[in-house]
């Protein structure tokens, strides 16, 4: 008995079948499995016209433009973790277990001199100022660092190789050996004796370097960026180099160590793990002064309107401000000279007058201390309320966020866009935030914004599952529970 039709395996291979039953003696004796002669669903082969219909799929039809445009916030285990935290409001958070972050460590040699190059060119737009004007910055340094005949003028020159070398090749063997070799000329030079003026510029300045150098690295997995501002806080205190002519290199410096010794204290103000030593001391205290701590307050210029530097008082206002909040929980939040303190110290910052240097367009420096004016007295009405508390003029400094300037720059400040992002509620302001980490992105070349994406969204999320639980939000709780559950403590700069 034979079959009417050809078995499967003799029709794919284009053979003519005996049509044994019930399999065929032409696959039996070539030893071919025999798919027999059933009923089976038949699917056209590619690029066979005769019997295919085709047409373009549904995801070909999409414009690319607004492809990109859509984006997701999910929820993670994480997250559904850290807001059953945050709703319980029972015990300090748990430290949630780090994710492992592996980077490659390319094998790649070059001269010093380039280098050098490099750094002039274009490792130098990774620098984090507030003016997001790197370039002075980066002159003084080249200049500092050219003049290396001193321990310290050494331990300058290795950092900047340092830097220039992790962000043009990433954290491999190269970059790695320099580091050492800087903090070895450091601590050479500390123990070297008294250091001239010069000389201890160029110590802060190769602490900065290294603290540059520790931001850069992969979001999350170092936080020594806090012991290099601690050191160049020590060399400033040890020299009396705030007391020296602040024209030229000097100057140029002292500000970019005010900057990140300032943004260092809102860190330290939401880290909720293991104590970071002296400048987490009396956190939580109400002294009839504001806390020195241990840093530098910038003195020089006052921050009574019109400063003639208004960068310098906003920052002191800024770290006044992280100083001076308590949570809502601690029952020391309910005394009246804490509020009296609070409402004298959000006037102080909404009064501060910014002098236009010029009847054109604001300055990167205007524009900064502007933003960082809002994103202050946000942080400041939130931090100071309680979470069934309404504010009046909040809903309007957030209007102003959104509105000028922060969304009218490509704004890579990691504190105002982070409290800004906060108070994202619409799809449509949660995009230009995410827009703007991207502009960011792309604009700080070296930079990894991952980390500040993920935190925001983390935000959202805890936004989001309380609104959906009827919950009332915790600010402070809620920020330093997703701030805390970080790898490492983060640089807001």
């Amino acid at each position: 008995m034979r079959a009417k039709n050809g078995c499967w395996t003799c029709k794919a291979r284009r053979l003519q079948c005996d049509g044994g039953v019930p399999v065929c003696q032409r696959c039996a004796r070539a030893q071919r499995k025999c798919q027999g002669y059933g009923m089976r669903l038949s699917w056209p082969r590619d690029n066979d016209k005769k019997r295919a219909i085709t047409g373009d799929s549904p995801s070909a039809l999409t414009r690319p433009s607004q492809q990109r445009k859509l984006f997701y916030v999910n929820a993670t285990c994480r997250d559904v973790e850290l807001y059953r935290y945050l709703s319980q409001r029972i015990q300090p958070p748990r430290s949630v277990q780090p994710f492992p972050h592996l980077w490659g460590q390319p094998q790649l040699s070059a001269n010093y001199l380039d280098l050098v190059y490099f750094f002039h060119t274009s490792a130098y737009d990774s620098l984090v100022t507030f003016d997001l004007n790197t370039s002075r910055i980066r002159d003084a340094l080249l200049r500092m660092a050219m003049a290396h005949d001193t321990l310290s003028g050494s331990a300058l020159l290795y950092a900047l190789l340092a830097f220039s070398s992790l962000r043009r090749s990433g954290a491999h063997q190269q970059a790695l050996q320099l580091k050492i070799l800087a903090l070895q000329s450091l601590a050479a030079s500390t123990n070297d004796g008294s250091l001239t003026s010069a000389e201890a510029a160029q110590h802060l300045a190769a602490s900065m370097l290294l603290g540059s150098f520790e931001i850069l690295l992969p979001s999350g997995s170092s936080d020594e960026w806090l012991s290099y501002i601690r050191g160049a806080t020590d060399i400033i205190q040890a020299t009396h180099l705030e007391e020296q002519s602040h024209e030229g290199d000097i100057g140029h410096l002292l500000d970019w160590f005010y900057y990140h010794q300032a943004l260092s204290r809102f860190s330290i103000q939401h880290w909720r793990h293991k104590p970071l030593g002296r400048l987490e001391e009396a956190t939580h205290t109400i002294p009839s002064e504001p806390r020195v701590l241990d840093s530098i307050s910038l003195t020089r210029h006052a921050p009574s309107p019109p400063s003639p530097n208004p960068s310098h008082a906003i920052l002191n206002l800024l770290s006044e401000a992280c100083d001076t909040v308590l949570d809502p929980w601690d029952h020391r939040s309910r005394n009246e000279d804490y509020h009296l303190r609070l409402r004298a110290l959000e006037t102080r910052i909404g009064g501060l007058v910014i002098m236009p240097s010029s009847a054109g367009p604001k300055t990167g420096v205007e524009l900064a201390v502007e933003i960082y004016q809002i994103a202050t007295q946000i942080y400041l009405v939130r931090a100071s309320q309680s979470s069934w508390e309404s504010s009046t003029g909040l809903d309007a400094l957030i209007d102003r966020a959104f509105a000028i300037p922060l969304v009218s720059c490509e704004c890579s400040h990691f504190f105002p866009l982070f409290i800004v992002a906060c108070e994202a509620r619409t799809d449509e302001q949660r995009a230009t935030i995410l827009s703007l980490i991207g502009k960011a992105e792309t604009s700080m070349r070296g930079r990894n914004m991952e980390w500040l994406r993920g935190v925001v969204q983390s935000v959202w999320v805890q936004q989001d599952l309380h609104a959906d639980g009827d919950l009332l939000v915790d600010y402070l709780g809620m920020i330093s529970t997703v701030i805390s559950s970080s790898n490492a403590l983060p640089s807001f700069v």
